[in-house]
């Protein structure tokens, strides 16, 4: 627990109704998606990069642990604070920045929803490919912190193939920026080493992400089996033959019985298990992908 002083100097830092430290608000935050659980000391709802560096420097000051949370979408724990501290609210800073539809890039701040900015980018023929289970609330800032991936990085890759640029506020409050809007740059490659290090390296305010144009054409498949070993056998064989579908899921039949009551999909619940699988690329190869998958 925090003294009570230093909560006091912790409130002078933000503008009114961005710090909260009563114990009904911290309970909000004592887990995300996974097992662990923690009550921070304080919550803070920085608006911009300055504030911050603001909190990050009276953190250091006051020797105090920040823990970054985007949603608090992730399974490993990364936005909880097991052992006090203080969270840093990243909700506020969600806007899209830049988005170049000749260059493929985009900025946005670290709250920006996965998904919207998938959808920003559709209206300008292009999509961000990782598609992490939770992308209708995961952040970007998140995604990059746990290095997220979902149905498409079989094809198409995690986070960490399309992040391009960063701007973070390190330890002693020193903002820097890492990489820019090209795809490559010469000398160390710090802008993977910040994506997966779920914020023990920093906070990051700004991210570029490269862009990747729509596929013309998409066709779906659903492959049915009597075991969960069939299944995985096939996924080795469609892969051995060299062919790369856009995504590739299983579900095993507790699965299927759990998710057909709900979306009512049309699943067969009398499936040992099912494979669904999606090819992309151009209209008239799809028909042909499809009857390769399966005769596999």
């Amino acid at each position: 627990m925090l003294k009570e002083a230093v909560l006091h100097s912790l409130k002078t830092l933000l503008p009114k109704g961005q710090i909260f430290t009563d114990k009904a608000s911290l309970i909000a935050y004592e887990a995300d998606a996974g097992v662990d659980k923690g009550l921070p000391d304080a919550v803070v709802l920085p608006h911009n990069t300055n504030e911050v560096q603001r909190i990050v420097h009276w953190a250091g000051e006051q020797r105090v642990a920040l823990i970054a949370r985007g949603a608090g979408t992730g399974l490993s724990g990364g936005a909880v604070a097991d052992r006090g501290g203080i969270i840093v609210d990243f909700a506020h800073m969600n806007r899209l920045l830049n988005l170049d539809s000749y260059g493929r890039s985009a900025v946005v701040e670290p709250a920006l929803i996965n998904l919207h900015l998938d959808e920003q980018a559709r209206q300008s023929g292009l999509y961000f490919p990782p598609d992490p289970s939770s992308q209708r609330a995961s952040t970007i800032g998140g995604n990059v912190a746990e290095n997220s991936g979902g149905p498409h990085c079989f094809k198409y890759g995690v986070t960490t193939n399309y992040v391009t640029g960063l701007k973070v506020v390190l330890a002693d409050g020193q903002l820097v920026r890492l990489g820019g809007r090209a795809l490559d740059y010469p000398g160390y490659d710090l802008v993977g080493l910040l994506t997966g290090s779920e914020g023990t390296l920093g906070l990051i305010t700004a991210i570029s992400v490269r862009l990747l144009r729509n596929p013309p054409g998409v066709k779906t498949m659903l492959a049915i089996f009597e075991t969960t070993e069939q299944a995985s056998h096939a996924v080795s064989a469609i892969i051995a033959t060299g062919l790369v579908p856009a995504t590739m899921e299983m579900m095993e039949q507790k699965i299927i019985g759990i998710i057909e009551p709900f979306a009512k999909a049309g699943l067969p619940l009398d499936a040992g298990a099912i494979l669904i699988i999606e090819v992309d690329g151009h209209p008239q190869s799809l028909d042909q992908q499809i009857a390769e998958i399966a005769q596999i």
